[in-house]
This record gives C-alpha cells, sequence and structure tokens, in this order.
C-alpha cells in the first residue's frame, strides 16, 4: 500500500521538497490505514466478540487509530480543499481535477465518519460491516491518492512556496 513515487514522476519533481512532503504526509496516510486494515482483520480472524476481554485492548487501539485518523484525514483534505487547490488552480491546475478531487474528498469524508461510526458503540457493530465499510474506505483513498498525486504534484513541483 506504500507509493514512494506516483505514476509518472520524474527525479526532478521526487526531489522537490514540497512534492516530497506531500508524499510523505500520503504515505503516513497509507500506512496507518494499512495498519487499521491488519488489526481489523486479526480482530476478525479472533473469532471472538469485538466487545469480548480478550479483544478489548486491540478494540480500543483500533478506535484510538480511527478517530486520529478521521480528524487527521479530515484535517489534511480540508487544508488541500481550502487552501492548496486554489493555489495549484493559479499555477495551471485543471479546474476538472479540483473539482474531482473536491468530490472526492467528500466522498472519502462520508467513508471516514461511518467507519468512525461503526466504531462507536461496538457492541451494535457488525464486524463484517466494519470491515466492509474499512475496505471501502481503503479503496476509495488508495484511488484518491494516485490521482491527486499523479495530476497535482507535477504542478507542486514547479511552485516555490505553498501558498500565495
Amino acid at each position: 500500500m506504500l507509493n514512494d513515487s506516483y505514476v509518472g514522476a520524474t527525479p526532478e519533481q521526487l526531489a522537490h521538497p514540497m512534492v516530497a512532503e506531500l508524499l510523505a504526509i500520503h504515505n503516513h496516510f497509507r500506512t496507518e490505514l494499512a495498519a487499521m486494515l491488519r488489526l481489523t482483520q486479526d480482530l476478525l480472524a479472533g473469532r471472538q466478540p469485538l466487545d469480548g476481554p480478550q479483544t478489548r485492548a486491540r478494540v480500543q487501539a483500533l478506535i484510538r487509530a480511527s478517530y486520529q485518523y478521521t480528524y487527521m484525514l479530515h484535517a489534511h483534505h480540508g487544508i488541500e480543499t481550502a487552501q492548496l487547490f486554489p493555489a495549484l488552480a493559479a499555477q495551471g491546475l485543471e479546474t476538472e481535477v479540483v473539482a474531482r478531487l473536491n468530490r472526492e474528498h467528500d466522498a472519502i469524508g462520508v467513508l471516514v465518519d461511518q467507519f468512525s461510526a461503526d466504531l462507536r458503540d461496538l457492541s451494535d457493530a457488525q464486524p463484517g460491516v466494519l470491515d466492509t465499510d474499512l475496505q471501502r474506505l481503503a479503496q476509495a483513498l488508495t484511488d484518491h491518492l494516485a490521482f491527486e498525486e499523479t495530476h497535482i504534484c507535477p504542478v507542486l513541483a514547479k511552485m516555490t512556496g505553498w501558498l500565495r
């Protein structure tokens, strides 16, 4: 799930500090998402109730990770939508790309919130639903990050500062 570069990346683009920073942030999201997927799969493979005493610590770790992830991903997307995308649009990023990225941010926000809601009351949580919601989030986010990097990193690599 990790991706140190993006499709079509040039060595010059990857060496640009702003591109490297964005990729590091995105790779952090990928790494944390992969950890949540593994933890969820481990919990489901245990064949124990999610609220059973043997799994409580692991479930609590997943809940904490989910809440932190939700907060960070919403904040990251909010900054991109409000500040980064307009700056990149001013540098030539296509309007259609910006519109798609913003739509994807909205859709991913719904998926993140659904997964977090699944974890709020584990006594009512259905393990299959929990896994399905996380899998849908993982697929949407993975696809979004790949599209975003491919389209914004070449423009970002031409900039000298984050915001203008």
